[in-house]
């Protein structure tokens, strides 16, 4: 082995910067789903509320179920945006443990680039997951101009 092992070890190692920056994401975006959640279902039940009266709304009451109408579909959508980006970064995650475990393989055996393509699939998959999520956002400050309106 040609390779001393402390820098055998750093070598290892390396991918966790980035599956520790995975993992600080993954904390926001499933607080930030988790809240997504359970904005749809108060929503869904304050619709169905409003539904089952019907013929008796109020005028407030008429306009809020308005309201409602337009922000479900894009709360869903918000929804959607979330989980896509939380499985992304999972992707990640997994492709940085397996490039872990490639490194040492190197010494094996498996060709010396072959811990780097995985890498690179990794951070391909962390600006799919941040492109995502900033989505996600700028349809979010669209719902807030739907409820100013209210």
């Amino acid at each position: 082995m040609d390779t001393p092992v402390i820098e055998f070890i750093l070598q290892m190692v390396s991918p966790a910067v980035m599956i520790s920056a995975c993992g600080l994401m993954l904390l926001t975006l499933g607080n930030k789903y988790s809240r997504v959640v359970d904005r749809i279902r108060a929503f869904t039940a304050e619709l169905r509320a409003l539904k089952a009266r019907d013929g008796q709304l109020s005028m407030a009451d008429a306009a809020r179920k308005r309201i409602l109408d337009l922000e479900l579909p894009d709360l869903f959508r918000r929804g959607r945006l979330v989980r896509n980006a939380i499985l992304e970064f999972y992707t990640a995650v997994g492709l940085f443990v397996i490039c872990s475990f490639f490194i040492p393989l190197t010494h094996l055996g498996v060709p010396n680039w072959a811990p780097l393509p995985i890498f690179f699939l990794g951070i391909a998959s962390v600006l799919v997951a941040t492109i995502t999520a900033w989505r996600e956002t700028s349809l979010s400050f669209r719902m807030l101009n739907l409820e100013g309106r209210e």
